[in-house]
């Protein structure tokens, strides 16, 4: 008989029904045992978030997506240039950064494409205020501030004191990554603790002549009393900013400054000198920015001195100074017909420097040895 033939088997129309029935059941259950060790092993958000940050957290951006969703040829950056109607800054069509938008912003004409909103008032705090308030819900990853001067005094040698030279090897993807990055580097009259906010008329140093207008400048500009008693970090208003660091503060907060930039008293000298000293408050919530200057150029600006050729550039720089302090008279008078001793040995100097130069740019070319180089830019 068929049954007695076919025991143990199953005749094909319910083999295929169990099929069916073994497809729909498994993956129900593994639902159910999933749902049921999660409720027995709850994994925290924190630690949900850790494990999907893992080991690359330290290259990503502040946005999250990882650096090497960026490269200087997709980066979008808009350079903003603060200046006045006779200034030429033709010199800018010469940096070499792709996609770069320029956006000149003119202090004394109102009838200009980007002003601010009062003519030749708060130096170039106003007009990157203004910029940032105008732009705020199209900012490009990153915005550039800089002067209308090509060769500002404050731009180092090292950056052969060339705007032109100093933007065309900026690092942007660091900047993505530090968030914000003042394009001078030298501490000179800057760091390690420049500002005391503590300091009052009576003990203001010549030097310093904003010092006794900080912590009130502060006050007003941040509205707190919780004013940091340090303030310090490279002069001289130009730097770097990325989209989220501008964002870390709503619209508003970007009015309050114009507001009181306009409606100040004090001169023009002494609010754009406070607001020299609140940029890294502003966008980073740090008082105090002071990154080691020869990492800080090997970093962001691949100019990598090794330790040899740091303490050779240290030695000539002094010795360069004290030579130019002691030009005289008879100096002058030698090099109308030749030159002096001491012109010939700055000569030399400048020479050598020029060549440690080149070959710390040819250093820096090399991701390796910049990583070799490398560790905390704010310890040395």
């Amino acid at each position: 008989m068929v049954f007695l033939r076919d025991r143990g088997r199953l005749c094909a129309p319910h083999r295929w029904i169990l099929i069916l029935l073994a497809i729909l059941l498994i993956p129900a259950l593994y639902l159910l045992f999933q749902s049921r060790w999660a409720v027995q092993h709850p994994v925290s958000a924190a630690e949900n978030s850790r494990e999907r940050a893992g080991s690359d957290a330290t290259n990503r951006t502040e946005n999250g997506l990882p650096l090497s969703h960026y490269n200087r040829n997709n980066l979008t950056v808009n350079l903003v240039v603060a200046s006045l109607q006779q200034d030429d800054i033709s010199w800018t069509q010469n940096i070499q950064i792709p996609n770069l938008n320029i956006i000149r912003y003119v202090s004394d004409s109102m009838e200009a494409e980007y002003h601010p909103p009062v003519p030749r008032k708060g130096r170039e705090a106003l007009i990157y205020h203004t910029y940032m308030y105008d732009f705020y819900d199209k900012l490009p990853d990153i915005t550039i501030f800089i002067h209308s001067d090509e060769s500002p005094w404050h731009v180092e040698g090292t950056l052969n004191s060339s705007m032109t030279f100093a933007l065309s090897h900026l690092d942007l993807e660091q900047v993505l990554q530090r968030r914000y990055f003042n394009l001078r580097v030298s501490w000179d009259g800057a760091c390690p603790n420049w500002i005391n906010t503590t300091k009052s008329a009576a003990e203001g140093n010549g030097q310093k002549k904003e010092e006794p207008y900080m912590r009130e400048a502060f006050s007003e500009n941040f509205h707190t009393n919780d004013v940091p008693v340090i303030l310090a970090g490279p002069c001289c208003s130009q730097f770097a900013v990325t989209r989220d660091a501008v964002r870390r503060h709503p619209r508003s907060q970007y009015r309050i400054t114009m507001d009181w930039l306009v409606q100040t008293g004090w001169t023009d000298y002494i609010t754009g000198r406070v607001w020299e000293h609140m940029w890294p408050w502003l966008f980073k919530g740090e008082a105090v920015d002071c990154a080691v200057e020869w990492k800080a150029y090997c970093r962001m600006y691949h100019i990598c001195f090794d330790a040899d050729s740091r303490s050779r550039i240290t030695s000539l720089e002094e010795e360069k100074k004290e030579l130019e302090k002691s030009y005289g008279l008879l100096d002058e008078l030698i090099d109308l017909f030749g030159s002096s001793k001491i012109t010939k040995r700055v000569e030399e100097i400048n020479a050598i420097m020029t060549a440690e130069l080149e070959n710390a740019l040819e250093r820096g070319k090399s991701e390796a040895v910049r990583m070799e180089l490398l560790s905390d830019l704010y310890t040395s």
